[in-house]
């Protein structure tokens, strides 16, 4: 819900900026829709990021992994003695 809400917002902040553009170039540019636009950019972003949960990791190479992680505690008990 938090990622739709997020993409809603960001999209809308995008559209004001770019309707402020447009009137900013007819040298009628208003403070108020610059601001409200990036304002509603930044908080579609955050929400975005509020919305996506943790990466999974994967269940591939999983035995790799291990070995891998085992060599590297192996390497810090040699650096250690």
């Amino acid at each position: 819900m938090w990622l739709r809400l997020g993409t809603a917002l960001t999209l809308i902040g995008l559209i004001v900026l770019v309707v402020f553009l447009i009137t900013f170039s007819a040298d009628r540019g208003d403070l108020r829709t610059l601001l409200a636009g990036a304002g509603l950019a930044i908080a579609g972003l955050v929400l975005r990021r509020r919305g996506q949960g943790a990466p999974v990791e994967s269940a591939r190479f999983v035995t790799v992994r291990k070995v891998l992680r085992r060599g590297e505690k192996v390497v810090e008990e040699t650096e250690e003695d």
